[in-house]
């Protein structure tokens, strides 16, 4: 059975607590617990501790333990006045008295010792919650939450979220130890840095908290076989802006910490959505295991070590902004906290889907570039190339009527090549290349043979043009080039007629 009997040097009477003495007072305080009780009584401190979060139990167990030897029923402190009556008691809860005596009904309430005033204003205050060790030891997280926040010794932290990471950073002796000592004696007990009371004081609350944790080992303060707290993450904190383009992706990691006793390992330590469990995110990158399991762990995680979830967050086509909660779990075998819990809530992103930026100068209304038309939509840019030009926004199809097609600009072959130009007097080509010009009358023209023009004038007085040729056959070539020559003048005769 461990001695119970406290000698309280400096004690402050139980400061913030149970009331405030001068520096160098000394108290001396029985408890009736037992080694048995207190270690009961720091299991539920520990497991009401991590059912709102924080890991690291044994940092309020040493608050509770230096305030009241962890008592929380006045039966377990009988030298202290009575509180209000709990039912978990049986009869009063410890009472402090360092505001004067018992009968101004004063001083702070159960092992952590909140005091508003008056037992009836700390109700008031607080609720009966802090008639039971549980709600007592939830009222203790939420201030030490709100005292992190607002420490001047610590930094980069102004969240509940944030606050319950950090304090679950804390360990015996590293970077964050002293920090944490410091607020407890600055922000709980009252007692500033620089004041005569600081150095006792700081003294007991690591000391206490040094104890606690050696007395029940870490074995005991392990919250389970899988457990972990936050380290560090890329992505942007929820309390600040997290704006991504529609449609495009962000990549990161949440770094956490392996504080249970099971080694995490991959394929098996996944980082899951949560609140609700497994739920399709909305969030969900290219590069995640399936639409609830962002990542699994990237390497080998003994206790106490680190490890990262890399992943890329997707923003949604449709604008807005988007929240997605994670917890950690051990595949096939369990959650790393009950459902439901705040530990569920605790690993945040949220993330702002903004519409695509256009490019500058090119609004939704579709306007020329060059020989395209071109708008731009929720940055989507489209191009239309035009086949003639563009203008005002629309392609022009073809160019405008600018005068006359001229035809007929070459030369036709025919047995005997003919050319002849639109407005123009015909050009007659004889089978050996001379041309033979009309001279705008019946008659011959010389040439490689005799080209007769038949009826090559038009008809005076008449609207058409009849015209025939008339060829004896004969023997040799003369009969043949005589039906050519004849067949030409008809065409010449026509074509100046209608000319």
């Amino acid at each position: 059975m461990r001695a119970a009997l406290l000698a309280l040097s400096s004690l402050l009477v139980l400061g913030a607590c149970l009331g405030e003495a001068e520096p160098g007072d000394i108290a001396s305080a029985e408890s009736n617990l037992t080694s048995a009780q207190r270690r009961t009584r720091a299991g539920h401190i520990r497991d009401a501790a991590f059912a709102n979060g924080i890991t690291e139990g044994y940092l309020l167990a040493g608050i509770a333990d230096s305030e009241t030897s962890m008592s929380q029923c006045w039966s377990e402190l009988t030298w202290s006045c009575q509180g209000p009556h709990s039912s978990e008691c049986g009869g009063p809860v410890v009472a402090g008295s360092g505001d004067g005596p018992c009968s101004l009904q004063q001083g702070g309430l159960g092992m952590f010792q909140f005091d508003a005033g008056t037992y009836s204003q700390t109700l008031a205050r607080e609720g009966t919650r802090v008639l039971t060790v549980a709600g007592n030891t939830a009222a203790a997280v939420d201030f030490v939450v709100a005292m992190v926040i607002r420490s001047a010794h610590i930094s980069g932290v102004s969240t509940r979220a944030q606050a319950i990471a950090w304090i679950n950073g804390v360990r015996i002796g590293n970077s964050r130890w002293n920090p944490w000592i410091t607020t407890v004696t600055h922000y709980y007990n009252g007692c500033a840095p620089g004041a005569s009371c600081f150095s006792s004081r700081y003294a007991r609350y690591a000391d206490h908290t040094s104890n606690i944790y050696r007395e029940m080992g870490a074995s005991f303060w392990s919250t389970s076989l899988y457990a972990a707290s936050y380290v560090h993450q890329t992505f942007p904190l929820a309390s600040a802006t997290f704006a991504v383009t529609a449609g495009a992706e962000s990549r990161g990691y949440i770094e956490m910490r392996n504080t249970g006793t099971e080694t995490w390992r991959p394929g098996h330590t996944y980082l899951g959505t949560s609140s609700p469990r497994d739920a399709a995110s909305p969030l969900r990158g290219s590069d995640w295991v399936n639409d609830h399991r962002a990542a699994t762990i990237d390497r080998t995680v003994a206790p106490g070590a680190t490890g990262r979830f890399n992943f890329s967050v997707r923003a949604p086509t449709t604008t807005g902004t988007y929240t997605q909660y994670f917890n950690l779990v051990e595949e096939h075998v369990t959650w790393f906290s009950d459902s439901g819990g705040p530990v569920d809530r605790l690993l945040e992103i949220r993330l702002t889907s903004t519409a695509p930026a256009c490019p500058a100068g090119i609004g939704s209304a579709w306007s020329c570039s060059g020989h395209d038309r071109v708008r731009c939509v929720s940055g989507v840019v489209t191009r239309t190339t035009c086949a003639y030009l563009c203008s005002a926004g629309a392609c022009v199809l073809a160019p405008p009527d600018s005068g006359p097609v001229a035809h007929d600009a070459g030369p036709t072959p025919h047995d005997a090549a003919v050319a002849h130009a639109d407005g123009g007097a015909p050009i007659v080509v004889g089978d050996a290349g001379v041309p033979a010009a009309d001279a705008g009358h019946d008659g011959s023209v010389g040439g490689d043979g005799s080209i007769a023009h038949y009826d090559a004038a038009p008809p005076r007085g008449g609207h058409t043009v009849s015209s025939g040729c008339s060829a004896t056959p004969g023997r040799g070539a003369s009969g043949l080039v005589a039906l050519v020559a004849c067949a030409l003048g008809l065409m010449v005769a026509r074509r100046k007629r209608l000319a």
